[in-house]
C-alpha cells in the first residue's frame, strides 16, 4: 500500500535545511508506525523535455503474520496470527489455508467464522485450522495462508487489492510431551476457596524420544 506524505512547499524545495528536517520527520513517522516499508523510485519522461523527473514512493506493508502449532491430546491445530501494522482499519474476508503438497490423507478443517471481520489498528486476529489425517502425518507441511482485505471505511471499500498471503512450513510436529495439571484444595477442605493455600500438581510425560536437535536445545536451554 502506498501512503502519500505531505507535499513540500516551494520554499521547502529550495531550502536544504528544511529538506533535512522533512526527511528526519518522515523517518520518525516510519519508526512511530512500526510498519515494514519498501522504497521505490519512478522516473517520468516528457516528450518535450530533455530532463527526467524522479519521484520517490514508499510502500507500507499493512500486515505481519506468524504461525504456531497447537496440540490438545491427540488433536493438532495450526494457528495463524495476523497483526495490523498500519493506522488504518481493514475488513478481512475469505480466509483460507491450503497444503501446497496436496496430501490427500491430510485435511485442514477451518474453525473460523465465515463472516467478514474488522481488524483495527495495532490489533491482532487469530485463525485456527484443525489437522485431520487418516494414515500418518507427513514429515513436513507446506502451508499457504491467504485472506482478502479492504479498507473498512465505506468510501474506500471499492478499492481492488490483492489478497494478503503468507507461506510457511511446519516440520517435526510430533507431540513430544503430554502435560496435565490439577489443583487440589487444602487438607480437610472439600473445595478451593479464595484466600486459601491450594496445591498445584503438574505431570509431564514424554511420549516419544527426543531427536538430536531437540536434545541439543534441551541441554542449552536447561536453565
Amino acid at each position: 500500500m502506498y501512503l502519500p506524505s505531505a507535499t513540500e512547499s516551494a520554499g521547502e524545495k529550495e531550502n536544504t535545511t528544511n529538506k533535512e528536517v522533512h526527511r528526519k520527520n518522515k523517518e520518525k513517522q516510519k519508526q512511530d508506525n512500526c510498519m515494514a516499508t519498501v522504497d521505490q523510485k519512478v522516473t517520468i519522461d516528457c516528450p518535450w523535455s530533455i530532463y527526467s523527473t524522479i519521484i520517490a514512493l514508499t510502500f507500507c506493508i499493512p500486515f505481519n503474520a506468524k504461525h504456531s502449532l497447537l496440540s490438545a491430546g491427540k488433536r493438532k491445530y495450526v494457528q495463524v496470527c495476523v497483526e495490523n501494522l498500519s493506522e488504518l482499519c481493514f475488513q478481512l474476508s475469505d480466509n483460507s489455508l491450503k497444503n501446497s503438497a496436496d496430501c490427500t490423507d491430510l485435511q485442514l478443517v477451518p474453525l473460523n467464522p465465515e463472516s467478514q471481520q474488522v481488524i483495527y489498528s495495532k490489533q491482532s486476529i487469530f485463525f485456527v485450522w484443525e489437522l485431520k489425517w487418516t494414515k500418518e502425518l507427513p514429515l513436513s507441511l507446506q502451508c499457504l495462508f491467504s485472506v482478502s482485505f479492504c479498507p473498512a471505511t465505506s468510501e474506500e471499500q471499492s478499492l481492488t487489492l490483492k489478497p494478503f498471503t503468507y507461506e510457511f512450513q511446519v516440520e517435526n510436529f510430533f507431540t513430544l510431551y503430554h502435560v496435565k495439571t490439577e489443583i487440589f484444595p487444602p487438607l480437610g477442605a472439600e473445595y478451593c476457596k479464595t484466600g486459601s493455600l491450594c496445591s498445584l500438581e503438574v505431570s509431564i510425560t514424554r511420549l516419544v524420544d527426543l531427536s538430536e536437535v531437540d536434545r541439543d536445545e534441551a541441554l542449552t536451554e536447561s536453565d
